[in-house]
């Protein structure tokens, strides 16, 4: 978690800069949209030198080289002026963010300590970090210039992350007998994703532990119907099994 001293940046969901002093740095402060897209590329880098050229790549593609680097000085002095301090620091042909808390920074961890729990089997923090991780992913990742490579390569792999961790999270659930905690995850996890076969295949797990079978019978017909439509394709056989299994009666354990 942040300390007190840190500036603290969300990118997840709506952008919010908390200065030192707890202040937040209001819209109009940021003068351009530019501008702010300047700090989420430096507050991605996890306070990683960025090199210039990079930047100019991603903010000012085509624009002359010196036109584009008067840009980025006054971005980055903007950046410094909003926020009161000199968190934006020339290193060595590069940019880099001091001192602040990041909250895509602390996901990516959060999803890393869980990715390792889960490869061990230590379900109880599985959960725990998934959870955790949840409570920081308040929405997807977007910028000013959204469509820009560099900002769907990000929120995509965001998604991709967050959807590897719910399933994750959801199993380890299941096998703390957590039910309704592993539908909860799951259900996320198949919104992302709605041709995810372990989230789909915890899900209907999860809703017949809960001793919903009709719920889960139908997740598994509407997930045959997605890829039915999707790639004109039908469940795996492990989902298959379950599915008859379920029919049978028959809740795995």
């Amino acid at each position: 978690m942040p300390s007190g001293g840190d500036i603290r940046i969300r990118f997840l969901g709506s952008t919010e800069v908390r200065r030192p002093d707890g202040t937040v740095v209001g819209c109009a402060e940021w003068r351009t949209g530019k501008n702010i897209d300047l700090l989420r590329i430096l507050g991605l880098s996890n306070g990683r030198p960025v090199p210039t050229s990079s930047v100019l790549d991603k903010l000012w593609p085509g624009a002359r080289e010196d036109r584009a680097r008067a840009s980025l000085r006054t971005a980055s002095s903007q950046i410094r002026r909003a926020i009161g301090t000199n968190c934006v620091v020339r290193q060595n042909g590069s940019l880099v963010l001091l001192g602040a808390w990041v909250d895509v920074v602390a996901y990516r961890e959060a999803a890393q300590l869980c990715a390792q729990a889960a490869r061990t089997g230590q379900h109880h923090k599985t959960v725990d970090l998934t959870q955790l991780a949840e409570r920081l992913y308040r929405g997807d990742f977007h910028a000013h210039n959204d469509d820009s490579a560099w900002v769907v390569t990000e929120r995509n792999h965001l998604r991709s992350t967050r959807r590897v961790m719910l399933c994750d999270g959801a199993e380890a659930a299941l096998a703390l007998g957590l039910h309704h905690v592993a539908r909860d995850l799951a259900l996320k996890a198949t919104a992302i994703d709605p041709t995810s076969e372990a989230a789909h295949r915890a899900l209907m797990l999860a809703y017949a532990g809960l001793g919903e079978m009709a719920s889960a019978l139908q997740t598994y017909e509407q997930f045959r119907a997605t890829l039915a439509d999707e790639f004109g394709a039908d469940p795996s056989p492990a989902t298959r099994a379950l599915h008859v299994r379920l029919l049978r009666g028959d809740v795995p354990d």
